[in-house]
């Protein structure tokens, strides 16, 4: 029983290791996630909050066309997940920005890095692999 134990925690370490290895590239690999503020004008600031269970990323203030990303590692079986919540004037939203799920939005197999746009507009919130094929994921509130 335990020598079949230990044959097993070792393949399950194996296994582990070159899924890891292959997911990430032994970390050449990353996600890179933009969040661009593409609103109208700088006459009502944009603001927003962004995190993850290990790492809060702080509340930004972007002008017009200011780009805020931030990249990571992916772990290991896609449990990942990045947050953000934007005040715009009155308005305000708040949504997860990358999970394993929304990968699919985003480039990944182009390259060794997977990139992931959000352009924040006037109407809502559009999500993309670029600035220029993005469609729309959320509204304002």
């Amino acid at each position: 029983m335990t020598k079949s134990f230990f044959i097993l925690l070792i393949i399950f370490l194996y296994i582990t290791n070159a899924y890891e290895g292959a997911l990430v590239g032994k970390q050449e690999a990353y996600i890179e996630v933009h969040v661009v503020d593409a609103l109208p004008n700088n006459d009502i600031p944009l603001t927003f909050h962004c995190a993850s269970k290990d790492d809060d990323l702080g509340y930004h203030h972007p002008k017009v066309g200011d780009d805020f990303h931030f990249h990571f590692y992916p772990k290991l079986f896609g449990h990942t997940l990045f947050f953000c919540h934007f005040w715009w004037g009155k308005k305000d939203a708040a949504f997860d920005v990358y999970t394993y799920e929304l990968g699919i939005n985003c480039s990944w197999g182009q390259s060794a890095i997977e990139y992931c746009y959000w352009k924040v507009q006037e109407d809502g919130f559009y999500m993309g692999p670029s600035l220029y094929e993005v469609k729309k994921m959320h509204d304002w509130n």
